[in-house]
């Protein structure tokens, strides 16, 4: 996703503000409420937010100096998705709309995020490049990525006829797979986390396809983040 999962905070207490808007800690809207107050002062839901609402009014919020409180002892419940189709038209329209709300809150730049290896205050992203550019580019390199760059990679330059290269990257892509499933295999075992790495898969290819197409419409290029 554009932005930051706020399981990644692990302690109760107030949000960190982010060091940047859309890759800050935010309250997913399946499990936050807002003081009706804060809300009209900030003008409310954006309509056009059709999802990513819940990061769009987190940053107004916090932009206007309100703060951001994590509670552990709150009890939710929400349905999720219950077929592979419903699961990914839901993260397809996750995708399709996220680059309105970076659109919205950000200058048009060439900018690249990555993973941090150890979150800090609900933080999983770094921007490492930022530039003024004419055409929004927005790139957060991840395994997924990675490992679909390098795996088409090889493939062009097997077609050319460098096979000692095209071998290379396809041990590459190899290796970013395994590092891709290793997450869920270690923790469910190797058939039931295959199962969810596949689905996660699923989401995550939907993810990203909905973001590059909302990309285009905001005309920018949005290679989105993942749940890798």
């Amino acid at each position: 996703m554009i932005i930051q999962i706020l399981s990644n905070l692990r302690e109760e207490g107030y949000l960190a503000k982010g060091r940047h808007p859309t890759v800050a800690p935010f309250f997913a809207g399946a499990n936050v409420a807002f003081r009706r107050e804060a809300l009209d002062e900030v003008g409310g839901f954006d309509p056009a937010c059709k999802t990513g609402e819940d990061c769009d009014l987190c940053v107004r919020l916090s932009a206007a100096d309100k703060e951001l409180y994590l509670r552990r002892s709150a009890v939710i419940r929400h349905r999720n998705p219950s077929t592979l189709r419903h699961l990914v038209r839901q993260w397809y329209g996750y995708g399709r709309y996220h680059p309105y709300v970076f659109a919205k809150h950000n200058e048009r730049a060439a900018e690249a995020y990555l993973r941090l290896r150890r979150p800090a205050d609900g933080e999983l992203y770094s921007c490492v490049l930022w530039r003024r550019f004419p055409v929004g580019i927005v790139l957060f390199v991840t395994k997924f990525l990675m490992m679909h760059v390098i795996g088409l990679a090889s493939l062009v330059v097997w077609l050319i006829g460098w096979t000692a290269a095209a071998w290379a990257g396809l041990v590459t892509t190899l290796l970013l797979a395994g590092l891709y499933v290793w997450p869920d295999v270690r923790r469910w075992g190797l058939f039931t986390g295959g199962a969810y790495a596949g689905l996660r898969y699923c989401a995550d290819l939907a993810l990203f396809v909905g973001a590059f197409i909302g990309g285009l419409r905001e005309r920018m290029l949005y290679f989105s983040a993942t749940v890798d």
